[in-house]
């Protein structure tokens, strides 16, 4: 930096701070002894590292590197002669976060590896992984070595002598192993015309695909119908000839490990038992079928609004006409036109037009009804006459009578029922003389509406 006459770390560029932001681990680097990074790897940036130093089969140490990264993946390598080996990539957490920490704990024979998520223990070794022995020389683990049978850590002085392990290569003691195990052939049928697609997933990034026709031939592609890709080899426009065993080798370091085996049978026509078992073809989705999905996802979310809408319009309604019929019970009723019956005083008194009612006993009718109005066309009837003086025999007035006489809104009277003791002829005289009043207004305030305070 000094080179460049940069004296603070205030006159570095944007990019460099950015950089040195991005990059921890190198914010205050160590340099190696080959003044150059140990492990560079595109695309990566790594938030922790733990070292542990192995002995090997072959009595060497070497120094095995655990990177943790910021998505949250743990790179296993191994330094061999001033170069990096990758021995395996493993995911952690499947939502991506960043590795906060990484403890080796040789007790335990374990790593630890702490995140925001929580804390997950690996083991050091990791040798129940390889299967065969190709896999367990080739990954190149100094934890591991194959024992003729497993790929094992090697626990005794014997086991070290007897086991095979290749730090160095990677390809030596598996070359007369005959115990690796033979994949099941896989039957594919086609008819002619069609593609077919045989996979072959490797178990290492580091190795290549090697396909043999019939056990023997190495694949040609004379016509161009043999396509070989990342997921396997593809066999377009499949012609009669195309039909035999297809295996599938993993090949690194020069060293080949069968991975699947095909036997293709290439048809004219399918038979007629066995084209109706045969798997229907499915239609890729096209533009047209995707706009046809989004409309009906648009007529049912209409649909389903509008259903909600209705719904709600419907409950208002009711409780709109329910609270109608509630006020509906509370209401004023019409005025209805009842005959009341009112005892006269005496009923000794008869008027001439009481001969023609129904009443015999000496008692008024009250017909309810409205008050009069004022007619414009009409004259309103002449006040009734005032009513007689009361004798002035009766020195405490009407309160002495047995049943009172009461003035209610006016024009109204209602007798109160009189006892059945004896009655003097001044007393009679005045009940008679009081009927007769009453009788007058009586005719004199009936209307065709009347109030049902009017007698």
């Amino acid at each position: 930096m000094r080179s460049n006459n940069y004296t603070t770390s205030q006159d570095l560029p944007n990019n460099v701070l950015d950089f040195v932001k991005l990059h921890p681990l190198m914010a205050e680097a160590v340099k190696s002894i080959d003044k150059q990074p140990i492990i560079m790897k595109k695309n990566i940036i790594y938030a922790q590292i733990a070292a542990d130093r192995v002995t090997a089969l072959d009595k060497e140490q070497y120094d095995v590197l655990f990177l943790g990264t910021d998505n949250g993946w743990i790179h296993k390598a191994v330094v061999i002669k001033s170069q990096v080996h990758i021995i395996e990539e493993i995911q952690i957490f499947k939502k991506p976060q960043p590795i906060e920490k990484l403890v080796i704990s040789k007790k335990q024979n374990s790593l630890y590896i702490g995140a925001q998520s929580g804390v997950v223990q690996l083991p050091l070794s990791g040798c129940s992984r390889y299967t065969s022995c190709y896999d367990c020389i080739l990954a190149r683990n100094p934890y591991c070595g194959w024992d003729g049978n497993v790929c094992r850590e090697p626990q005794t002085s014997q086991d070290r002598v007897q086991m095979t392990q290749d730090m160095q290569n990677g390809n030596g003691g598996c070359l007369n192993n005959t115990d690796e195990a033979v994949p099941v052939k896989k039957q594919r049928t086609v008819v002619k015309g069609d593609d077919v697609l045989l996979q072959c997933d490797l178990w290492s990034n580091l190795a290549k695909p090697l396909w043999l026709v019939n056990g023997t031939d190495p694949l040609e592609d004379d016509d161009g119908h043999l396509r070989v890709g990342v997921d396997g080899l593809l066999i377009t426009d499949a012609l009669l000839e195309h039909s035999g065993d297809y295996d599938c080798y993993s090949e690194e370091k020069g060293l080949q490990s069968i991975v699947v085996s095909y036997n293709v049978n290439v048809l004219l026509e399918l038979p007629k038992e066995k084209a109706s078992e045969t798997t229907p073809i499915v239609q890729l989705p096209t533009p047209a079928t995707h706009s046809s999905s989004k409309l009906e996802f648009v007529y049912i979310s209409i649909i389903t609004i509008l259903g909600g809408l209705c719904l709600v319009l419907s409950i208002v309604l009711l409780y709109v006409s329910c609270q109608q019929k509630r006020k509906g019970k509370y209401a004023m009723s019409t005025p209805r036109i009842t005959s009341v019956e009112l005892q006269t005083v005496s009923s000794n008194f008869k008027d001439k037009s009481e001969e023609h009612n129904n009443y015999s006993d000496g008692c008024l009718q009250i017909i309810p009804g409205e008050a009069p109005t004022a007619s414009p066309n009409k004259t309103n009837p002449p006040p009734p006459p005032p009513p007689p003086p009361l004798p002035s025999e009766f020195t405490n007035g009407i309160s002495t009578l047995p049943n009172m006489l009461r003035k209610m809104n006016g024009n109204s009277y209602m007798l109160l029922r009189q006892s059945e003791e004896a009655s003097s002829p001044l007393y009679n005289s005045f009940t008679e003389e009081l009927s007769k009043i009453l009788e007058k207004r009586k005719h004199t305030q009936l209307v065709e509406k009347l109030d049902e305070s009017s007698v």
